[in-house]
């Protein structure tokens, strides 16, 4: 049987919105109202806004097969890339897509279950925009939700949103996700910078993790970029002031002495921003070190995380947020 609307309503985490159309299903992460700010900021950042980031099915069913259908999957960035991941019981069972869809923009799988109920996850790709065609279980099988324990909601930039993890269930939000048997609403955008615009409320969360100014660092000097991420906190606080937030601090990056870009010195920027979100007592991740400074860990070697880097990321962010949240 192929899953309605409805039904995929009840399973999917991470989309604030589903629409169907005559080629199928649709995912948004973001509200009408910003997705317009993003594009106003930069019309590249539409391209970026409509990616699945951070959007999965997790359901538990009895069907011994799954299978889904996908197709229109549109760049948005240099990345060509297009991978869904499966878990099975937490499991990586499944790794499938293309690595160039401009050549195949279109693709399917199916999984073979195990008998019996199973908690089935479905990570969909981190930097494309994919619409599903179809998602296929067999007919009369058990469909059920899962209740995650939390929500997070994410704002950043490329790191945030999935740039390079090439697995999707394993770039930093996700694994969060998983850590803390969350689910997640990715917000982030790749190039993206603080903007107090993009804010909007979009629902009830345990806490909220935000990770910009790297892009600030190399395109704004010090007073713009002091007036952009103060005014975002301030109205961050506004929104979800009430809940623990974490702001992590640039991570390290190869060309921080290169030359001297808008606002100076990196550490001065990254300091700068931690004191910013303290005023508004946000919790500040500072970890220079956060990933190891070895190039072998970053796809691009000098700033954006491999598969291998997302996942020492995410362990080291997931202690030091049990850290905060247990003091």
């Amino acid at each position: 049987m192929d899953l309605n609307l409805s039904q995929l309503q009840t399973i999917t985490m991470g989309a604030l919105d589903i629409r169907e159309d005559s080629d199928g299903f649709h995912f948004f992460r973001a509200l009408p109202m910003q997705t317009a700010a993003f594009g106003e900021a930069n019309p590249e950042f539409l391209l970026k806004i409509a990616t699945t980031s951070g959007v999965r099915l997790d359901f538990y069913t009895d069907s011994p097969i799954l299978a889904l259908r996908w197709c229109n999957a549109k760049l948005s960035s240099a990345r060509t890339f297009c991978y869904f991941d499966v878990l099975v019981d937490g499991v990586m069972t499944l790794h499938s897509g293309t690595p160039d869809c401009t050549a195949q923009p279109e693709g399917s799988f199916c999984l073979t279950l195990p008998e019996g109920m199973h908690r089935v996850q479905v990570f969909f790709p981190l930097l494309t925009d994919v619409t599903v065609a179809a998602v296929t279980l067999a007919d009369g099988a058990t469909v059920m939700p899962h209740r995650a324990s939390r929500r997070i909601l994410f704002h950043g930039d490329s790191i945030t949103q999935g740039y390079d993890a090439q697995f999707s269930a394993w770039n930093y939000a996700n694994r969060l996700a998983q850590y803390y048997d969350a689910e997640i609403l990715n917000q982030a955008v790749g190039a993206a910078c603080f903007n107090p615009e993009v804010l909007q409320y979009v629902g009830q969360f345990d806490f909220v993790v935000v990770a910009y100014g790297t892009n600030d660092w190399r395109g704004k000097t010090m007073a713009d970029l002091t007036a952009a991420a103060a005014g975002f906190f301030a109205r961050l606080n506004i929104i979800y002031g009430k809940i623990p937030v974490f702001v992590v601090l640039p991570i390290w990056r190869t060309d921080t002495d290169d030359g001297e870009f808008c606002a100076g010195d990196f550490m001065e920027c990254r300091a700068l921003i931690g004191r910013l979100a303290a005023t508004q007592g946000f919790h500040v991740l500072d970890d220079y070190d956060l990933l190891p400074h070895d190039t072998r860990l970053f796809s691009d070697g000098y700033l954006h995380p491999n598969d291998i880097g997302f996942d020492l990321y995410a362990q080291r962010l997931c202690q030091m947020i049990d850290e905060k949240l247990q003091s």
